[in-house]
């Protein structure tokens, strides 16, 4: 366990002692007033979107809300592995561009609205990591042409808009995808659902350059890792399934079953101390979307029950730079993380993923079911 993890699970024990046990799905109620100010700013920013996109643009840009292929065309893939539907930033003016970020801030919370906005400015420094390596590669090497023709996949303006209905009306959304990210919003009558949301990184953490040291998606692995350290060994013979992460089980793009089997130990076997690091670790991720979505999600949750709320681990239980993987598991929430193979032998490369099995896109609120194509 690293030394944030550490500190983190002193702190809450202290707070534990210090404070009564008090419930701790403690959390304010959907507010209705505040959620319709949120979604009709929403409305107000993708609608100034819309507005600035040629006849042309606008064709690409919209879809229908019972799209399935589109709605679900989003991947964490390089766009060449995964060919994506909509309007590309590459096409955007300034002013478009500052219109996408607009919709996306005002969708987003600052820290989601930062994650997303850093994930998409990452693949600029990925990109500058894969020149270097190829200037090593002898040109004579096919390899080197091989390297070269991808390399194109990894640049910051190739990410993919797509508005879906009419954000005037009670239900519509939009889904803004590219390599190693996919948001998706959806309205309906005056309520916000935001999953599938999948964010990723590679490499993790920058080593080298003038970049070296930042580090994406690291409080979602911090949390996960305090609250595994905080687990005695019968509650961690509970949590941790195998030693080795199942190549088949993270819920991404095209695995939507992978809800289907429980994993890990209850919530509701979990002490006081326990039950807020999971909370803590749940509101990392609710925390991506705007208060008023993440209350409604919250309050869904909640609704669940503290007997069908699940954590999860495969792989190293004690290296946090290691290949692990942790879930949280529930009727109304899923939520994956990986560590994935990274050049050099490491793992210096993140996968994650929140769903809502019972909701995504929306799918509850507009009675309709959305299924995504298998991918590779």
């Amino acid at each position: 366990m690293n030394a944030f993890a550490r500190s983190l699970v002193h702190a809450a024990a202290l707070a534990a002692m210090t404070y009564p046990a008090i419930g701790v799905w403690a959390h304010d109620s959907v507010d209705h007033e505040l959620e319709a100010a949120r979604v009709e700013s929403m409305q107000q920013a993708t609608s100034a979107l819309l507005a600035t996109l040629t006849d042309e643009q606008r064709a690409t840009a919209v879809g229908a809300l019972d799209d399935n292929e589109i709605r679900t065309g989003w991947s964490n893939l390089p766009v060449s592995m995964a060919p994506r539907s909509g309007l590309v930033v590459a096409d955007m003016s300034s002013d478009q561009r500052r219109a996408l970020h607009a919709m996306m801030s005002s969708a987003l919370s600052s820290q989601g609205y930062l994650k997303s906005a850093t994930i998409m400015w990452h693949e600029d420094v990925l990109r500058e990591m894969f020149d270097a390596m190829l200037a090593g590669i002898p040109d004579s090497d096919p390899r080197k042409a091989e390297g070269l023709a991808f390399a194109d996949n990894y640049d910051t303006e190739k990410f993919f808009v797509t508005i879906f209905g009419n954000p005037e009306s009670a239900d519509w959304g939009w889904l803004v995808t590219g390599h190693h990210f996919a948001a998706n919003f959806t309205v309906s009558d005056g309520k916000i659902a935001f999953t599938p949301m999948f964010l990723g990184a590679n490499p993790q953490v920058v080593q080298e350059g003038r970049y070296a040291g930042w580090q994406l998606l690291q409080h979602e692995a911090d949390k996960a890792l305090a609250l595994l350290a905080s687990l005695d060994e019968p509650q961690r013979a509970r949590t941790v399934v195998s030693a080795e992460v199942a190549s088949n089980i993270f819920a991404g793009p095209g695995n939507q079953s992978s809800h289907e089997t429980a994993f890990g130990i209850r919530a509701s076997e979990l002490n006081a101390f326990q039950r807020r690091l999971l909370d803590g670790l749940l509101d990392e991720y609710l925390g991506d979307a705007s208060d008023e979505a993440a209350r409604r999600q919250r309050a869904a949750i909640e609704a669940d029950g503290p007997d069908e709320l699940r954590f999860a681990w495969w792989g190293a239980t004690d290296a946090p730079r290691g290949r692990y993987m942790f879930r949280v598991q529930g009727p109304s929430v899923l939520i994956d993380y990986v560590r994935e193979p990274s050049p050099g032998g490491e793992y210096n490369h993140v996968h994650s993923i929140m769903r809502d099995p019972s909701n995504d896109y929306g799918s509850g609120w507009l009675e309709r079911h959305y299924q995504e194509a298998h991918q590779q």
